[in-house]
Parts: C-alpha cells; structure tokens; sequence
C-alpha cells in the first residue's frame, strides 16, 4: 500500500530549499559546552529522581489487585527503562509478554510484542527482532500502536541495511523493506501529530535527501511540537550529523552537545550523542573534553549494558587515551620548566632579598643614628630655647626693677634731702624738738609702702595674668581679690618673689621686712586652702607663664 502525503512533504521541501542557516559563533558553543560539563556533574541528580520514580513504581506494582494493573505498572516500568538501563527494560518486556499470554487481550499482546522488539532492535539481535515482526497480529491494535510497532520495524530494517553495507544487494532489500514499513507507520499515524511530521520528513530525505531540508525539518519538529527530553536528544543529535556533513562544525558540536545534556537529563543511557562529541573534540585537538566526553560515553555503554555501543566507544577510546597520555606527559615537561623557572627566580629573589636585607641593616643603623643625633639636638635646641626664654624673661623682670628702683630710689634720696634741709635749719636755729621730729617722720614707713607698690605694680606688668592663675589653684570661695590699688596681699607678693626666682627664705623676708618664720606660716596657710598638693604647689607656681 503506498500512501501520498504531497502537501506536507512539499512544504518541507520548499522549506529546504529557502533555507537560510543560523550560524553558531564560538562564544555559543563555549557556552554550550560549558552548560554540557555542568550536566555531567549534575548527572547524578537526574540519576536519583530517575530511581525515585521507579522505585514508586515497583512499590505500586508490588501492591497490584490485578493482573490488569500488574500489566500497566510494567508497561510503564518498561518505559522508564528501555532507554535506561537494557537488562531491567528487557526484564519488563518479557513480564509483559507472559501476562499478555495470561490474559490474551490483543491490545496487551501488541504491547508486549512492542516491546520484546525494542529491545531486539536496540541491542542487535537481529534474528529474534525478525521473530518478532513475523509474530506480531495487528488485528485488534489501536492506530497509535501500530504506528509505534511499523516505526520499530522500519528502525530495525535501517540497522540490518547499515550493517551490511557491504552488500548492495542485501541493503537494497532491506531499504525497500524500510520504505514499506515507514509507509505504514505514517498511514496509522494521527493529522498534524508529532510521529507523522517526523515519519513524513524521514520519508521525504529517503527519496530526496538534502543536507538543508534535514537541518530545517528537524528545527521545525523540534520548535513545532512540544517534545519531551529524549524527543530532543535524538533530534539534535540528527540535526548535529546534518551539520557535520556540511563541514559547519561549530553547528554540529552545538547541537550535539544540546543533545548530550537532553540525554543526561532524560537519564538516556543507549545513545552516541557524547561518544560522536568526543570523536568532534578529538579532531579539534581539545584532548581535555574529548576525554571527558568519552568517559561519559562509556559510562552510559556501561550503565545500559550495551555491548554494541562498547565496541563502537573502542573505536576511538584508545585514541584519545592515547593523546591525553601524550598531553599530560608535556603538561608535565611544561610544568617541569616552568617549576625550574620558578625556582630559579626564586633562588634570585631570595639572593637579592638577603643583599637588599642587609644594606637595608646598614641604613636602618645609619638612619637610627640620625634620628638619635636629630633627638640629641631637639633637645639641646629645646634647653636653648628653654634657657633663651628664661633669660629673656629675666632681663625684662631686671630692667623692669632697675626703673623701678632708680625711679623708687630718686625721690627717697629727694624727699630725705629735702627733710635733712630742714633738720639741718632747725638745728641751726636751735630748734632740736623740731629738727628730732623731722628726723622720726623721715618717711621709713611710707617708703617700704611705696616700694611694694612698686613691686606689685612692676610685677603685674609681667605678670597680668598672675592673679587669674593663682586663684585656679584653690576652691572659688578662696580666690584673692585685689584692693583698688591693687596692691598684692603679703602671702602672695611672698610667691610672686618665688616666680620671680627669689626663693630663699632669708632674702624674703628682708625685703618684706618680715620673720623667716612668718614667711614659712603665710606659705603653710596658703597651701592647705589649694586644690593642688602641697608638694607640688611650688612647681605649679613656678609654671605661671609670662604672656
């Protein structure tokens, strides 16, 4: 029976033959395949949702009431296990045929069949695969199924024509065979369904085939139906090989790693997507990935137990193996060089490090000694200025007092001559009461008056800020208060004499012309009113600064 489908094979075609490919830039494929060594890492988290839900399943089949039930729960154990892993796919198979021979239901026969033959087709075994078509009773078979069954046979026909692609003769009966079954797939196939898009356009490249209308039929499957992970790994995979023919190498890695990471996800152990990009990293000389991709290969050949992927996976294993070895032995030699280097400036360093280290010793020497110099003069220069302070700050108090005293001393001699005069007269003329009462009023009295008078208004020119300072030193209720003359009180003209340098006692009290001991009571009196200690009432004084 031949079946036409000249508006969707046609639209393909026409498709093709305008298309107009996306190229792939470099940053993309780096990206992708960095997203792919993520997913290599990640794989085992799929693994475990993957076993979580068939673990579920085998719980629910352990709790199945009936066979009916029992059938369904492996149907669908079969299902997450056909591209799993081969021998519990397998396992579920033949339970499915021994409960469909239990119940004879058609439908679950065909189911059974469907299965056994998946199994046969995917592993080689031709012989028991051919058993199986030549069994199978369509009689009864829901469209949906038979398309599935005719779609694995015509798979099947595919693996026996490229396996003996040495005899044309056989393939060529094997190729017709193929074109039948894909006929009859597409007949039981559902308008605008996924399965006759895709049975229709492997059609359309067996009679007509062209790089471009299979790169735009798998693009247009792929973004017109909304396909599960395993639907997409296997059509980038084909997509990629597409590419690949065309020597646009950048698209065909893309896509095969897209396919790679849809397989990883999907938990889809019987594939080649990452064995063919380790053979695509290979020929790039990018031995790193091509041996991480190989690896993932074999582990996926050996999770399935399939021992037609390992033969395929030894093809190229030892090659890149091989190179690796080869790689790693001149990373080795590199990192051998480039440690040698290392260490020789190393040495180097070291060796300027101890000569810099050691005249940095004799600076720091030299520089420690500057600095004990510079603080030796600091100091000296310190004293100095110290000193030139306190001399200076003596010749004004000197020649403060000189004026003082020659002003002071003028008019005593003045005002005594004046009253000698009349002394002098009064004698003269007998008058000695007289004479002896200008001698006892002479003005002794008012002169030690006037010469204190003199010392406090001499001192409080160079000192104006005495008082203030003074009365710092005792509670408020203690300050001293000068009268209008502003004459000093005697306890404090005795410690102004002590900030003018005159501390000794004896010569206190012989210009205020009082007793030593009257000196050291006014001092005592004074200095338990302070706020200060009595120890260091005196330094205090002395600290009084001239403006």
């Amino acid at each position: 029976m031949r079946i036409t489908y000249p508006k969707l094979f046609l639209f393909l075609l026409l498709a093709g033959a305008f298309f107009n490919a996306h190229a792939v830039t470099q940053s993309e494929v780096k990206g992708i395949l960095k997203e792919l060594n993520r997913t290599i890492e990640e794989r085992d988290k799929y693994q475990k949702e993957k076993q979580w839900r068939i673990s579920n399943l085998r719980n629910e089949l352990a709790d199945a009431k009936t066979e009916s039930d029992e059938f369904n729960i492996c149907s669908q154990l079969f299902n997450e296990y056909k591209c799993y892993q081969y021998d519990s796919a397998y396992h579920y198979a033949r339970k499915l045929d021994g409960l469909s021979s239990k119940s004879g239901e058609k439908a679950e026969v065909a189911k059974a069949k469907i299965a056994l033959l998946f199994c046969f087709k995917s592993v080689g075994f031709f012989n028991e695969a051919m058993e199986t078509i030549r069994s199978f009773r369509t009689d009864g078979v829901s469209d949906g199924e038979l398309a599935e069954f005719y779609l694995l046979c015509a798979e099947t026909y595919q693996n026996l024509s490229s396996y003996v692609n040495v005899s044309s003769d056989l393939s060529s009966i094997y190729d017709k065979k193929k074109m039948e079954y894909y006929d009859l797939a597409f007949a039981h196939t559902s308008p605008g369904s996924y399965l006759r898009s895709y049975i229709a356009l492997e059609i359309g490249l067996i009679r007509n085939y062209s790089d471009s209308l299979a790169i735009e039929g798998r693009k247009r499957l792929i973004s017109g139906f909304n396909l599960d992970e395993h639907e997409k790994a296997v059509q980038y995979s084909i997509l990629a090989a597409a590419f690949n023919s065309l020597d646009r190498t950048d698209n065909a890695v893309y896509y095969r790693a897209l396919s790679a990471i849809n397989d990883i996800r999907s938990c889809t152990h019987e594939t080649t997507s990452a064995k063919v990009l380790a053979e695509y990293m290979y020929d790039r000389h990018d031995i790193a990935l091509a041996h991480i991709y190989i690896q993932q290969a074999l582990y996926d050949a050996d999770f399935y137990d399939s021992q037609l992927r390992r033969v395929e996976i030894n093809s190229i294993l030892p090659l890149i193996e091989n190179s690796r070895y080869k790689w790693i032995n001149s990373q080795r030699v590199l990192f051998l060089v480039i440690g040698v280097t290392i260490l020789a400036l190393l040495i180097l360093t070291f060796s300027l490090f101890a000569k810099l280290r050691k005249r940095n010793k004799v600076l720091a020497e030299t520089h420690s000694k500057l600095v004990a110099g510079t603080e030796v003069l600091n100091r000296a220069n310190a004293t100095l200025s110290k000193l030139n302070g306190k001399l200076k700050e003596t010749n004004e108090i000197k020649d403060q007092y000189i004026i003082q005293s020659l002003y002071g001393n003028s008019s005593f001699v003045n005002e005594v001559e004046e009253q000698l005069q009349l002394a002098i007269r009064n004698i003269t003329a007998r008058q000695y009461d007289d004479a002896k009462t200008l001698l006892y009023h002479l003005g002794i009295k008012k002169e030690r008056e006037r010469i204190y008078a003199s010392f406090d208004m001499a001192f409080m020119k160079l000192f104006p800020n005495f008082i203030e300072d003074f009365n710092a030193l005792f509670p408020e209720d203690a300050w001293i208060q000068l009268d209008a003359n502003g004459a000093l009180p005697m306890e404090v003209r005795i410690f102004a004499l002590m900030r003018l340098g005159i501390d000794n006692p004896a010569q206190v009290a012989e210009y205020l012309n009082i007793s030593v001991n009257t000196i050291y009571v006014y001092k005592t009196k004074v200095k338990s009113r302070s706020l200060v200690p009595k120890d260091s009432f005196d330094s205090r004084i002395m600290a009084i600064p001239k403006p």
